[in-house]
């Protein structure tokens, strides 16, 4: 379970990392404009997608953690 979160936030910081990357390489041709939409694209899903999953894990955790208590 602990691999999991890490996992997850491992893909919180890869997804932050591109939507900053995106932000700062614009450049005023249109191949370096594309390229960056797609990085602000992709590390907007990815940190979604993370956060969605890192969630997911700790209230998964909760739920185990009291039924465990309950026994």
């Amino acid at each position: 379970m602990k691999a999991d979160g890490l996992t997850h936030i491992l893909l919180l910081i890869v997804g932050l990392l591109l939507l900053l990357n995106g932000c700062f390489a614009f450049d005023k041709s249109l191949a370096m404009t594309i390229v960056s939409s797609i990085f602000i694209i992709v590390g907007l899903m990815l940190s979604v997608v993370s956060a969605k999953l890192f969630y997911n894990n700790k209230v998964k955790q909760k739920l185990m953690s009291k039924k465990d208590k309950s026994l």
